[in-house]
């Protein structure tokens, strides 16, 4: 394929992407430059357990999610990792590593959740075209990008505090759930695994399996290999948590979409 075929590709795809609403990025993306120049993201798939890193390159890089899910986990004491948040589409990674010189490569990372997709702009270029969108509108994107990834954590923070191991459970699904209901063609299947459930609601593998197969018994979920589908008895059963509506910034500044 040649260069201009691939750019016109690239163009359509990032002027038409599904996700543009969602993303507080959009601003940047696919806008001109110049004449028969536009500003474009590096596109690539992310595997099961890859890891994503925000911080280790010389030039800084902005991600964004496509499209899946991808955990933020961080190092805690004696070497164990600690979930943080789940990020699904239009959230955002790497803002303080643009606009701090701050290594933190040692503790905390993305690993894809399930096969997804980043989007990724050179951190300088970002910073650059932030600059000229002038000081509110810099503000309010950078404010979106904070609060997206606060509300994420905030989710993270409420499947903890449930005190019974069936609303732990119930709460990753629901989160996982949202995270993806706004991408085309999904129908409440989670390309996920009981161990990466157990993970995000901090019990043990068995324990979190044995909450699942009850939840299938009494007909909320279906469970298949490497796979969870929420049914509609799940949402009504468990939709009124905090963390299965949390509101998420679309990109033009307009009213949260939940």
């Amino acid at each position: 394929m040649k260069a201009a075929e691939l750019t016109s590709r690239l163009l359509l795809e990032a002027q038409h992407c599904p996700m543009r609403q969602r993303c507080p990025l959009a601003f940047l993306c696919a806008s001109q430059q110049g004449e028969h120049k536009y500003i474009l993201p590096s596109i690539s798939d992310v595997n099961v357990g890859e890891m994503v890193w925000t911080d280790l390159s010389a030039r800084r890089r902005m991600f964004v999610v496509r499209n899946g899910v991808l955990l933020n986990k961080v190092y805690g004491n004696n070497e164990t990792e600690i979930p943080q948040a789940i990020f699904g589409s239009g959230s955002v990674a790497g803002v303080p590593d643009v606009f701090v010189s701050y290594i933190a490569s040692d503790f905390y990372y993305f690993v894809g959740l399930m096969p997804s997709q980043l989007c990724s702009f050179d951190g300088d270029f970002f910073k650059e075209r932030l600059a000229d969108a002038g000081p509110e509108k810099a503000q309010q994107i950078t404010a979106r990008i904070a609060l997206n990834q606060t509300t994420s954590i905030y989710g993270q923070t409420l499947t903890l505090a449930h005190r019974r191991v069936r609303e732990k459970v119930a709460s990753v699904l629901m989160r996982l759930d949202l995270a993806l209901s706004h991408q085309p063609g999904y129908e409440g299947e989670l390309p996920i695994t009981h161990d990466d459930i157990a993970f995000i609601a901090c019990v043990e593998r068995a324990t979190a399996s044995r909450e699942l197969k009850k939840l299938a018994h009494d007909k909320l979920i279906d469970i298949g290999y490497r796979r969870v589908t929420v049914l509609p008895a799940l949402r009504a059963r468990y939709g009124t948590m905090i963390e299965a509506s949390l509101p998420f910034y679309k990109s033009d500044g307009g009213e949260p979409l939940t």
